[in-house]
């Protein structure tokens, strides 16, 4: 009752707080150079939600963590099992062998005693000879043959003798060795065990308490979204009024193309003494405000006016708008866009990202990845885009991975622009969204800094002013000045030197996986070098905006960062649409498919389409008994069925995309099933390899959302 009071206090005062503010002016990552940061209680609010997925993810990497040293304690002990085992046999055979040479010899020096033959055997040896054979004379053979076999091997059979006993001591020691590795690895095993499980309670406990949290703080996002997308139109409306008071009709686009051939009354509008192409200025009163092209407004107007519109894979409206469905319509009837990304960068002029204006088309991606975003330019360091992982059209920073601003009114490019090649992983990254899960392969990855170099330090996601984003957007480790910095995998470097960094090192390591690392003492690799796991690239230091000696090192997904620690606990990592964490995902943000059951809105749609084909075949609706996994409920799987289970935090039930089914689909080879693999694919849906009969784990029931046909 106290937790829901303290809830309910803290939903209460936020929305005061949001009722006091109005409509601030405000942005989720401003460019100290663009625009002024918001104010403090906004900023507060406004994280709320992105601080509690950094917790959620921090719990989730560190119960990664300790699954994973459980894991390998596990593995260890037993390996060392197996070794004791196998020494423990090794010897017994070896006691049998050495025992069998002592009989030998024992029969020997006894045949020697009764047939008067000397022996080269002091009386000591004698008797340890004839300690195996004590009664046993009567195996001595026919008297000749003994005398003849005493001549010519009592002296080495005691030798070989001798040595087997040396060597079964020797391996009865190693044995025992193993034993007490095997005892010890098993107890270091059975203590993590205990870990994991209080881990685990822990885990369960802290997720349980964040999921309402989570919930109001989703609320509170998208109230402040709304508040932030009328500020732009604010913005906007406060720039067509100055427009109109300087009594200049907005020109043709053609008009304003050369900045050198401008209308009278009309000067150049210049950026960082450059005169920008395709708009002009005009000085009213001692202001210069800014001429647009009437082309260019009319774009900004129809991309305010879809404002709020819900997002669609794909989708052209008017209900619903895919990433690249928002910048056609903004831009039509002028110009009707490709339908591809990488279709439209080569049909329109580029321009420098420092003369970027309202209406530019603006490409979101990489060389590495290819080109995944599409929005409309604002001021501010904003833009308008139809974006998956808020769920709608939304006024969005521009964010990290631009690759490119393009203008339309300034026709094709005079020199060809050719777009980076997609890759197989680009469309994981599509219009705003973040993969649902990554998997940095099978190749080796490492820790960023030696063991025992380093301490852990401000982590992922926390809130403060002193970052220009308003979170921590890393994850800090303390080290002394020196300490060899490594890559955590291969890929290629890229050397830069921003302020805040100092000196800085980036990896891309291809399909969209970048690492950073900041505040180097020293640099040791080049531009377009090419690196390995664990290759020095560099040592840290506290260069740039730094309170101390330590490496700051980051993960980038599509241009996004992103929690690093399950990264490095892992060499993999889920790290969920719309930035939540695996099985974090607020209710409201998934959509129901009956009985009870959740999915995330894209996958529910697909689902009720599949079913409804479903039952016109089979006369009965899909049979489900899984769906969307919270976190909570992962771990609990995980604990009873480890062998089966994902690891907390990285299934694909937690992100609202899988579901497992019964009524014969569960089975390989029914009607049920075939029908499964024949049209699922229609609907998005797909059944994949490791669950496929002969693979890894055989599972006919689980079936996951892929990429929908449609996209």
């Amino acid at each position: 009752m106290e937790l829901g009071r303290r809830r309910g206090l803290r939903f209460a005062a936020l929305g005061t707080l949001l009722a006091v503010i109005g409509l601030p002016a405000y942005a989720d990552d401003p460019s100290p150079s663009t625009s002024q940061p918001p104010p403090a209680s906004v900023t507060d609010v406004n994280r709320s939600l992105e601080q509690l997925q950094a917790e959620a993810a921090a719990v989730q990497a560190d119960f990664a963590k300790a699954t994973i040293a459980y894991t390998k304690a596990l593995k260890d002990a037993q390996a060392a099992e197996a070794a004791a085992k196998k020494a423990e046999s090794t010897a017994t055979t070896s006691r049998g062998k050495a025992d069998e040479e002592r009989r030998r010899l024992g029969v020997l020096t006894a045949q020697a005693y009764q047939l008067g033959i000397p022996t080269v055997m002091g009386t000591e040896s004698m008797l340890w000879s004839l300690a195996p054979v004590a009664e046993n004379l009567q195996e001595i053979a026919d008297r000749q043959t003994a005398i003849t076999q005493l001549g010519s091997t009592q002296v080495a059979q005691y030798r070989t003798a001798m040595a087997a006993e040396s060597e079964s001591n020797r391996l009865k020691g190693e044995a025992a060795a193993k034993r007490a590795a095997a005892n010890q690895a098993a107890a270091k095993a059975q203590e993590l065990s205990k870990q994991v499980q209080q881990q685990a309670a822990d885990a369960t406990a802290s997720m349980a308490n964040q999921a309402a949290d989570l919930d109001v703080a989703s609320a509170l996002s998208q109230q402040l979204q709304k508040a932030r997308n009328q500020q732009a139109l604010s913005r906007w409306q406060a720039y067509l009024t100055e427009l109109t008071t300087t009594k200049i009709t907005p020109p043709a686009a053609a008009v304003l193309k050369d900045p050198n051939k401008l209308p009278a009354g009309l000067a150049p509008l210049t950026r960082r003494g450059a005169a920008v192409p395709g708009v002009a200025s005009v000085a009213v009163a001692g202001r210069t405000v800014r001429v647009m092209s009437a082309e260019a407004i009319r774009a900004v107007n129809q991309a305010f006016s879809l404002v709020g519109k819900p997002y669609g894979v794909a989708a052209t409206g008017p209900d619903k708008y895919g990433c690249l469905g928002a910048a056609r319509v903004a831009w039509e009837p002028y110009t009707t866009l490709p339908n591809l990304v990488s279709k439209v960068y080569p049909d329109y002029q580029a321009v420098p990202n420092a003369q970027i204006e309202p209406g530019d088309l603006l490409v979101m991606g990489s060389k590495s990845l290819g080109l995944v975003h599409i929005g409309v330019a604002l001021d501010n360091g904003e833009m308008i885009a139809a974006d998956e992982a808020k769920g709608a059209v939304v006024v969005t920073t521009v964010p990290d991975n631009l690759y490119a601003a393009l203008r339309p009114t300034l026709g094709a490019p005079a020199k060809p622009q050719v777009p980076p090649a997609a890759t197989s992983d680009a469309y994981a990254f599509r219009c705003g969204n973040t993969a649902t899960s990554y998997d940095v392969g099978t190749g080796a990855w490492t820790w960023p800094l030696p063991d025992g170099t380093y301490e852990i330090g401000t982590p992922f996601g926390q809130s403060g002013s002193m970052w220009s984003t308003g979170f921590h957007t890393g994850q800090d480790f303390p080290a002394a000045i020196g300490t060899p910095v490594r890559a955590v995998t291969s890929g290629v470097v890229r050397v830069e030197h921003p302020g805040w960094a100092g000196n800085l090192v980036r990896i891309d390591h291809g399909n969209g996986l970048e690492t950073l690392y900041a505040h180097l003492s020293r640099v040791d690799v080049t531009d377009g070098q090419q690196v390995t796991a664990g290759q020095q690239i560099g040592a840290v230091g506290s260069e740039g905006n730094s309170t101390g000696p330590h490496l700051h090192f980051e993960v980038r997904l599509g241009g996004d960062p992103v929690n690093p620690m399950p990264f490095l606990a892992t060499g993999s990592a889920s790290t969920g649409w719309g930035g939540y964490s695996n099985g974090m995902i607020p209710a409201g943000k998934l959509c129901a498919i009956g009985g009870g059951q959740m999915l995330r809105c894209d996958a529910a749609a697909a689902y009720l389409q599949m079913t409804g084909a479903y039952r016109a075949q089979f006369g009965k609706s899909l049979c489900i008994t899984d769906s969307y996994r919270s976190y909570t409920a992962q771990v609990d799987l995980y604990q009873r069925k480890p062998s089966l289970a994902a690891l907390p935090g990285t299934s694909n039930h937690g992100w609202g995309v899988a579901v497992d089914l019964c009524g014969g689909i569960d089975k390989y080879n029914t009607p049920q099933y075939l029908w499964m693999k024949a049209h699922a694919g229609n609907y998005g849906w797909l059944h994949p390899g490791w669950a496929e009969q002969g693979g890894n784990r055989e599972e006919p029931w689980h079936w996951e959302f892929g990429k929908p046909p449609s996209a």
